[in-house]
């Protein structure tokens, strides 16, 4: 390999004279507050105080890898293969720095700081010293601006980073908290008596002191090859990373238009406008497991360069893919009717898709999710066996997660190969085969009834916020449900105590609560039974009206009773499953 290594300290490179930007193929800025937190601990643990006077001391950052020709008289471009993280850090702390320096009252410091930020072309023009297209322009305006009046939220988990990274430098080099830790190393007598602008001096000093191994090669190939090796200090990229950097090495055109890096963008952003904490990385292995191949997050890099082709137009064609599917994605993570043209037709799929991926938070049903979404999308699903496959998710879910807590790694296999499978369906009976033998195969882990009614019966509803309370308001909307004839949930109905809830715990018992109008039970609220009968009479709701006909009188010994019934209604009614009662099998009606 043809490269060079040299030893340089951070302020070689700052003042360089080159501009250094951030490839298209590199990760965001992703370090977590437990790096730059390390990163800054070390600097201050680095510097020494000695009869009055506070300096630096030789700190090795480990190495760094570019793409380009440091001595070229030309001060050219040179690209960061490895070494972003670390860069972009020690580029917001010089920004706090020159705050902090401005607020202290000494402007030509933080003037002068800021030189390590943005310089000056042969034109007098001033220039980022480091460049990065993914997080423009929040970086460059909210952290490369002396003047800073950016005050835009930030719209993407990088921003929020460098956000975070921003706020907790500023946070521990006020006064009071960098003599507090620079006592730890050097004892209160020898900090007391430091000026707090020597202090951030200091820091300054010591971050552009500190040490590194550069690496530079002309050949993205070879930068590519050095960079899997390389076990330099920071975060390691990813395997979703490695992922990236495989294909943004092939679609390396970025005129007219940069086609990897769109479709990258778009897939990444409309992800993490999700807003629901689900990155790239959970995403991707959703996608490869929908579509590929069940894999480890250890062997995703290893699988997809035995996989897939590396052509041009393979990649081009995955990068698609991963693109329709992440669209898929969004519509079960945050499901609207707006997705389906706001037809009510769909109501009873959004109210499934919140079902398991809000109320049982389940994760891995979002695969077989993504291929049933695309099947229907490509037309070789029908509609029925399309809502009879989400329908049986959201019971067996409900059954086998949040009533029995079954172990789900069980799960994985069946629902990768039943995804990639439908994904290469070209019909509608070979769809409609693999639906049916899917069920099949959850049958066969479904819960027995006298294990779902043993902790179905357990369940509670109190009126102060518990985690439980959702679920089984869940529970008791399905039972609505069934006795009304209506599978869309109404919105005008809340839970009712019947026997009031304030006069023992076992009130809280599923046995003891129904769904009634909120009007109603307000009005209800905490009086007697037959009290309670006046008002429940004026309810349209007919399982309340039944309830009526079947309880002229209710107390706590109806509890358990009940309790048992409705769960041998859910598993026989809703389930559609027999239910074994005294050696008999009951059937469906």
């Amino acid at each position: 390999m043809n490269f060079i290594p040299e030893e340089k300290t951070i302020k070689d490179l700052l003042v360089s004279g080159h501009q250094f930007e951030i490839p298209r193929f590199q990760r965001a800025y992703s370090w977590e507050k437990r790096h730059y937190a390390e990163f800054l601990r070390d600097i201050l643990s680095n510097l020494t105080v000695s009869d009055g006077k506070i300096s630096a001391n030789p700190y090795f950052v480990g190495t760094m890898l570019f793409i380009g020709n440091f001595v070229d008289a030309n001060k050219n471009v040179i690209k960061v293969v490895d070494g972003q993280q670390r860069l972009t850090t020690i580029t917001i702390l010089f920004s706090v720095l020159s705050d902090l320096f401005k607020m202290s009252g000494d402007e030509a410091l933080a003037k002068r700081i800021f030189t390590y930020i943005m310089a000056e072309d042969d034109d007098n023009k001033s220039e980022r010293i480091l460049k990065t297209k993914s997080n423009y322009p929040y970086f460059a305006y909210y952290i490369q601006e002396y003047q800073k009046e950016y005050n835009e939220k930030p719209k993407s988990e990088e921003e929020e980073n460098i956000r975070q990274t921003y706020e907790y430098f500023y946070k521990c080099l006020q006064e009071k908290k960098l003599h507090n830790a620079l006592k730890q190393n050097n004892g209160a007598a020898a900090v007391n008596n430091l000026q707090y602008i020597d202090i951030l001096k200091a820091i300054r000093d010591q971050v552009l002191a500190c040490t590194f191994i550069s690496i530079s090669t002309s050949s993205i190939d070879q930068a590519n090859r050095i960079f899997e090796i390389l076990n330099a200090k920071g975060k390691r990229l990813d395997e979703v990373d490695l992922i990236k950097n495989a294909i943004f090495e092939i679609l390396d055109d970025e005129e007219p238009a940069d086609y990897a890096n769109d479709h990258w963008t778009d897939i990444r952003k409309t992800i993490e406008d999700l807003d629901s904490g689900v990155g790239m990385s959970t995403y991707y292995r959703h996608f490869w497991a929908a579509v590929y191949k069940k894999t480890g997050s250890g062997k995703l890099y290893v699988d997809f360069k035995k996989t897939i082709n590396s052509s041009r137009q393979s990649y081009k064609d995955f990068l698609e893919q991963m693109k329709n599917y992440a669209n898929l994605y969004v519509q079960i993570i945050n499901p609207k009717l707006e997705y389906y043209d706001n037809r009510q037709e769909y109501q009873w799929l959004v109210q499934s898709m919140k079902a398991l991926t809000d109320t049982f938070s389940i994760v891995q049903v979002r695969v077989p999710l993504m291929a049933l979404l695309d099947a229907k999308k490509r037309g070789v699903l029908s509609m029925a066996m399309f809502k009879k496959c989400i329908m049986y998710l959201e019971n067996f879910h409900f059954a086998f997660n949040v009533i029995v807590s079954d172990r789900g790694n069980k799960l994985d296999s069946i629902y990768s190969k039943f995804a990639i499978e439908l994904h290469k369906a070209q019909g509608k009976d070979t769809s409609n085969v693999l639906v049916s033998r899917l069920i099949e195969d959850l049958d066969g882990l479904f819960p027995s009834y006298p294990k779902f009614r043993d902790e179905f019966v357990k369940m509670q509803f109190r009126k102060e916020s518990m985690p439980s309370n959702v679920k089984t308001k869940y529970a008791l909307y399905k039972l609505n449900a069934y006795f009304s004839g209506n599978e869309v949930f109404p919105t005008n109905l809340s839970v009712e105590h019947i026997y009031p809830e304030s006069e023992t715990s076992t009130s809280y018992n599923i046995g003891n609560l129904i769904l009634l109008e909120t009007n109603l039970n307000h009005e209800a609220d905490k009086s007697d039974y037959d009290k309670k009968k006046r008002i429940y009479k004026k309810s349209k709701e007919k399982w309340v009206l039944e309830f009526l006909d079947k309880n002229p009188s209710w107390d706590i010994g109806n509890f358990v009773e009940r309790a048992n019934e409705l769960a041998t209604i859910y598993y026989k009614e809703i389930f559609g499953k027999p239910v074994q009662v005294d050696n008999e099998v009951v059937k469906r009606h």
